[in-house]
């Protein structure tokens, strides 16, 4: 009986421990089977994929965009990187890389000119904190800016994701040109960066700016009350410069005032006269690759373009982007786009460019005091130009007196002064 019993008790114990070597066995060959692991010890491509891989943030008003890996994989014949036709970036991105906004319709007759203000001064390269897109349509005589904020965090391509302002710096103009290729659809075919010097020495050679202040700023720049303010090259600067906390809006919107006013100034009372001594005097500073006779072509539609309501200004502001913090210890916050609104408005900007509208007789004012202006620096040209300081001359006048050296005759001329000068006829 205790036999029997003893027997069942090991046949038990035998089918009990066949069962948990099966289930273990079966348990191992599937974690195997699942392992992200491979041989070799080194993630696989899905599971680099999984870590590098960063969704956009919510942009303003909760938007969100797609989620596009960033995984650095050994491409296959299927593979289209994100980046399609540009390079791809050399450091991994805070934030995934956005494809290229590729569908804008802007027409052959635009031209596409921009801005750029550098916060150094020159030989050193800073970063460009001011930043203006020119949408210029000729034949209608229409023009579109667009002010876009520096701390805008696009995609650099070669490099990674990164504030727009330092495009520039890290790579002159074609670094910055392929930067707007691929987050704004467009690509600048000119260029002007001005340094903090060139600027303000500008205002002064208008002979200062009157400039309505809507909001007084007590604080900075000595105090600038609201109302009508008179501002030298040292006052706007400052003013067009300061920008409080992460208020680049507003900062904006002062830029576009003096960048109105200046234009203004210059088209008014024949001071496009003075544009070749202006291009002599600053192209040792300003950076452009605009010649002085492609400038000077363009005098006729700067002057219609001082025609009233010829310019539209925009700017990417809070309706397009939202403050992001990037991840890190740095705690430093940039701007990112909602890119479908950033389309929509600069698609706009190119609309309003290519609306024609009728000129005013004021045009003709315009030419008229240009005309006048080029005539008075002709004549005063002509009868201002300085002459050597007096040297007496001499010419022969008078008999001559005969003289004899050696017993041979020689005629020795008198010697008289005369006032030298201009021949004129």
């Amino acid at each position: 009986m205790n036999e029997a019993r003893v027997e069942r008790r090991n046949l038990l114990l035998i089918a009990l421990t066949f069962i948990t070597t099966t289930v273990l066995g079966l348990s191992l060959q599937g974690c195997q089977t699942n392992s992200t692991i491979d041989q070799s010890g080194s993630a696989t491509p899905k599971q680099q994929a999984e870590k590098t891989s960063t969704p956009f943030l919510p942009f303003g008003n909760g938007d969100t965009e797609q989620i596009v890996s960033t995984a650095t994989t050994t491409p296959t014949d299927a593979y289209q990187p994100v980046w399609e036709k540009y390079a791809p970036p050399s450091i991994n991105p805070a934030t995934a890389v956005p494809p290229p906004l590729t569908d804008l319709d802007l027409s052959d007759e635009i031209l596409v000119w921009i801005l750029l203000g550098s916060d150094t001064e020159p030989p050193f390269i800073g970063r460009t904190q001011a930043i203006h897109l020119l949408f210029i349509h000729p034949r209608f005589s229409k023009v579109s800016l667009v002010s876009i904020p520096g701390d805008l965090y696009v995609y650099i391509p070669g490099y990674t994701m990164q504030r727009l302002n330092t495009a520039y710096a890290l790579g002159g103009i074609e670094t910055l040109r392929e930067t707007f290729a691929y987050n704004f659809g467009v690509t600048p075919s000119r260029f002007v960066l001005a340094h903090p010097g060139d600027f303000q020495w500008l205002i002064d050679d208008v002979n200062s700016l009157e400039v309505t202040v809507f909001y007084p700023m007590p604080d900075v720049c000595g105090g600038i009350p609201a109302g009508q303010v008179t501002m030298d090259g040292t006052l706007a600067l400052c003013y067009a410069s300061y920008r409080e906390g992460m208020d680049e809006v507003d900062r904006m919107r002062r830029q576009q005032q003096l960048l109105g006013l200046i234009f203004h100034k210059l088209t008014h009372d024949g001071n496009l006269a003075k544009l070749p001594v202006l291009y002599a005097s600053y192209r040792e500073w300003v950076k452009t690759d605009l010649s002085l006779k492609e400038l000077m072509s363009y005098i006729p539609l700067a002057l219609r373009l001082a025609d009233p309501d010829r310019i539209n200004y925009y700017m990417i502001g809070w309706d397009q982007f939202s403050i992001w913090e990037v991840p890190g210890h740095s705690q430093a916050q940039v701007f990112l786009p909602n890119r479908e609104r950033v389309r929509a408005l600069l698609q706009q900007a190119i609309d309003d460019a290519m609306v024609p509208a009728p000129l005013t007789n004021y045009v003709q004012t315009l030419e008229a005091q240009l005309t006048n202006a080029i005539k008075v620096t002709i004549s005063a040209v002509s009868t201002s130009t300085p002459t050597p300081s007096p040297t007496p001359t001499q010419t022969t006048s008078g008999t001559p007196q005969v003289t004899t050296t050696g017993g041979t005759p020689e005629l020795t001329p008198t010697l008289t002064p005369t006032v030298p000068g201009y021949p004129y006829p």
